[in-house]
């Protein structure tokens, strides 16, 4: 071998030897960090709306319209304004609906408050199809829709159905306004009594059937609110976002040695540890959340959420990280709620090779129970109205309704309570 080669081999050993002995280098697993999916995206805001109020016509209604002082009467009236100072420009357009739906002018739909014959139009009054209302729902504009709610069985099917198909999956977000008013008539629809009975109350509930974009039902909302007899704790939002803001935190417990914090990024709910080969313990984390909830919105049982994890790693000769998955590799235990507060345990079971690993852990309300009718829904509710009786004045199945209504939206779309990002740097 002669001295060039010998230089040669003298250079190519040791550069073998560190390719050998060097620990491969790792690219980062990114995500889009986002709590969009959590607290939802406000729309942008417009100085102006588009608004369709119906009025329900039928016979069941009649009894509402004892005076200009009660409050259905003033709700009427304070619907129109509450538009115009909640946006710049209102264009209100009005209806009467029961069997059909008819167009009415202003001074047609103001007559409502005390004119019993706007009740006894033919081919109207008979019966009321609110999902005939609810076919013609949009987005982009605000339908308010004023009833009684008083539904029987086959009622309430047919309505959950159609809010299910012509509203929760158009992304038409639904709200229930109740208000207590005088009533002086007859109430129909009632089982065992065909014929109806007669009621004589101050308190019998009506209720504004609210549909379009969650900001703009909450801005109207906000201008009803004006008047004492609109109630906030009487107000129900049927939203897949129930959560306005939260922040997480996530620290190691005191048993895990094998973990180590690393410098954190400053991205809100996002953490990252290293977590080093020669551990033997299972690492776990302390997980705290404050939460910001709509309270407009259904609450949530604590008991009744889950988590929903996904993951994305770069290990190996990995070059480009894939797309997420589900992945048993992480649990939550020990999950408990303080008023707004939320703590767990997560325990990290992985059993990859070193590598980057990320995972996103979402906290889901179960959609057939996590999510709680409010008491005044069923304050107001009965399943079994009966004549001078506390029941007469209540409203049949509403809580069955919304309850029904709740598990319909969940269905469509998670309702999440929070979302962290867990990044593990396995060496």
């Amino acid at each position: 071998m002669n001295d060039s080669m010998t230089r040669k081999l003298l250079i190519c050993i040791p550069m073998l030897i560190l390719l050998v002995t060097c620990k491969p280098g790792f690219k980062e697993v990114t995500w889009e960090y986002t709590d969009k999916d959590v607290v939802g995206v406000p729309p942008a805001k417009s100085d102006q709306i588009n608004m369709d109020v119906y009025v329900d016509a039928t016979t069941s209604m009649e009894g509402f319209a004892v005076s200009n002082a009660s409050h259905y009467s003033q709700f009427i009236d304070q619907l129109e304004a509450s538009a115009l100072s909640a946006w710049r420009k209102a264009d209100p357009a009005f209806f009467k609906f029961g069997q059909i739906i008819r167009p009415v002018d202003r001074t047609e739909f103001l007559s409502a408050k005390n004119n019993l014959t706007f009740y006894r139009e033919k081919g109207v009054y008979l019966k009321t199809f609110i999902d005939s209302v609810v076919n013609r729902t949009d987005p982009k504009r605000l339908s308010v829709l004023v009833t009684d709610l008083f539904q029987d069985e086959g009622d309430v099917n047919i309505m959950v159905e159609r809010f299910k198909e012509k509203c929760f999956a158009r992304g038409v977000v639904v709200g229930i306004a109740g208000v207590k008013s005088d009533f002086k008539g007859k109430v129909y629809d009632v089982p065992n009594y065909p014929r109806g009975y007669d009621l004589d109350s101050k308190e019998r509930p009506f209720y504004a059937i609210i549909f379009g974009n969650q900001y703009n039902m909450e801005l109207l909302f906000e201008a009803l609110k004006t008047k004492p007899f609109v109630k906030e704790e009487q107000f129900l939002v049927f939203s897949n976002h129930i959560i306005k803001s939260y922040e997480a935190k996530l620290v190691k417990s005191a048993t895990s040695r094998s973990l180590v914090n690393k410098a954190q990024r400053g991205i809100k709910n996002v953490f990252d540890f290293t977590l080093k080969k020669e551990g033997k313990e299972t690492p776990r984390f302390n997980l705290e959340i404050m939460l910001n909830r709509n309270t407009r919105c259904a609450d949530f049982s604590a008991k009744d959420i889950e988590p929903v994890v996904f993951k994305k790693s770069m290990k190996g000769t990995d070059k480009a990280a894939g797309d997420s998955s589900t992945t048993s590799d992480i649990s939550v235990t020990d999950l408990q709620r303080t008023g707004d507060k939320l703590t767990a345990t997560i325990v990290l079971n992985n059993e990859d090779e070193p590598g980057n690993f990320s995972y996103v852990i979402y906290l889901k309300a179960n959609q057939l129970n996590g999510l709680l009718t409010p008491k005044w829904i069923r304050d107001f509710s009965t399943d079994n109205p009966v004549p001078n009786t506390i029941t007469a004045a209540k409203t049949y199945n509403l809580e069955k309704l919304s309850s029904t209504l709740l598990v319909a939206n969940a269905t469509v779309s998670p309702t999440y309570i929070g979302k962290i990002y867990l990044n593990i740097y396995k060496r």
